[in-house]
């Protein structure tokens, strides 16, 4: 690690802390950065409503807001609700960071560069620099968990193929939220029979002591809970950044009122089953296929970014926060730019930045926030959408609704394409870096 990557990386990570001071601004009583955790309020309303004894799907569990995670999350967050609120923010924001440093080394580490002190000294500045794309932010600032469930796949699946229990992170994160279930397709689908049976007995084992701890809430959740994905949003949110997400939009834009139902008093669009499965179906081969491609090529970063992604892609609902995968495909896009001599390697890491980055807008026709004059969008699908009165509406709008599962098809779609060329590379990279 050279001392012009630690210097122009902590100028980065300077800027980065600029932006969140005074972008948003870090003060704001709502929107600054750590003035929110709306979901570490739920995780430990989960975790109290354990030690409790009440239901946790009956009903909301603060804020007029469900739990919507597995009863062993439930019961992973029951130390949550020893600490007062105040403490526990501190604390959950500063595991937070230290997830995102250990994150970004082991991104780092995996891509071949040595483990040493500068390698480290250079992961603090880059996780801060991640810290302003749009689903890093938003983790921070709601308090989610996704960059912990994230930084446990990546360490498990890019250890040794021989490492002790690989795949028992991935069975660990399953089953706190179900989206890293998809990592099981894949293990499946690149023939890591060896990860894939400890990855399938750690998620099994997790849904056993959710069903020995709390037998009621276990069996509403596996057969009711699962199936609902209303009960985490609205489907057609901007904020849904999946494929169900992105039609479900297109069909409000477009204002198909023949697939409309009635969720919580609102009117949602909603497309059918028969409208989003197939095209999910497509999404998860593609992505799939771009993840085995790299798996052959001995790109297992790479790989688990892809499937990361694509994960994203299939659930019913994604929010943005959902996509800290962003953070590893920085990584990855700048690591490429870095070590391919052509001019263009570099456009790679600006797409991904700019889709990534929490750009904001004011909306001033609608009614203010709590210690804010207007409401706030954060993340390019949040940008104000014009009507079908323009022309050019017909061009921003689907690409704001469906910008991270579109940048999801076009990262797996260069990777096929690039396949051939990962092998004729497959090196290790510690051999090119000084």
């Amino acid at each position: 690690m050279t001392d012009r990557m630690l210097i122009i990386g902590t100028l980065l990570a300077l800027a980065a802390l600029v932006w969140h001071v005074y972008a948003l601004p870090l003060g704001n009583p709502y929107y600054g950065l750590f003035n929110n955790g709306v979901d570490l309020d739920v995780y430990r309303a989960g975790g109290a409503v354990i030690r409790d004894g009440s239901s946790l799907y009956d009903g909301p569990v603060v804020f007029g807001m469900d739990f919507t995670y597995t009863p062993f999350a439930a019961l992973a967050f029951v130390p949550l609700t020893v600490f007062s609120m105040v403490t526990a923010k501190a604390l959950w924001w500063t595991v937070t960071l230290a997830a995102l440093i250990a994150l970004a080394g082991r991104c780092l580490l995996a891509l071949g560069y040595r483990n040493t002190v500068r390698t480290w000294m250079f992961a603090l500045p880059l996780a801060l620099v991640c810290t302003v794309l749009e689903p890093v932010r938003t983790t921070i600032w709601l308090g989610q968990i996704n960059i912990f469930l994230t930084l446990l796949i990546v360490w498990d699946l890019t250890r040794a193929s021989t490492a002790p229990l690989r795949g028992v992170g991935v069975g660990v994160a399953a089953g706190i939220k179900l989206t890293p279930v998809f990592f099981l397709v894949y293990l499946a689908c690149t023939r890591q029979w060896r990860a894939l049976g400890v990855a399938a007995g750690a998620f099994a084992a997790t849904v056993a002591i959710g069903f020995a701890a709390r037998p009621a809430d276990a069996w509403s959740y596996w057969s009711k809970q699962i199936t609902t994905p209303g009960r985490v949003g609205a489907v057609d949110s901007p904020a849904n950044q999946s494929v169900n997400g992105f039609l479900a939009q297109l069909l409000r834009f477009f204002d198909v009122r023949r697939y409309t139902v009635d969720t919580f008093g609102m009117t949602v669009f909603q497309p059918p089953a028969w409208m989003w499965l197939p095209i999910v179906a497509l999404v998860a081969v593609l992505g799939l296929l771009a993840a085995a491609l790299v798996h052959r090529a001995h790109r297992e970063l790479l790989a688990v970014t892809v499937t990361g992604m694509t994960a994203a892609c299939v659930s019913p609902f994604s929010w943005g926060h959902h996509w800290v995968w962003f953070m590893p495909l920085a990584i990855l896009a700048w690591h490429y730019a870095r070590t391919n001599p052509t001019r263009w390697a570099w456009t790679a890491l600006a797409a991904v930045a700019l889709i990534g980055f929490s750009w904001w807008w004011t909306f001033s026709d609608r009614p203010p926030m709590e210690g804010s004059p207007h409401p706030i969008g954060i993340g390019l699908f949040m940008l104000p959408r014009a009507d079908r009165s323009v022309w050019w509406a017909y061009l921003t709008v689907p690409t704001y609704a469906g910008c991270y599962p579109l940048l999801m098809i076009a990262t797996s779609c260069v990777v096929i394409g690039r396949s051939r060329w990962l092998r004729e590379r497959r090196r290790p990279w510690s051999a090119t870096i000084r």
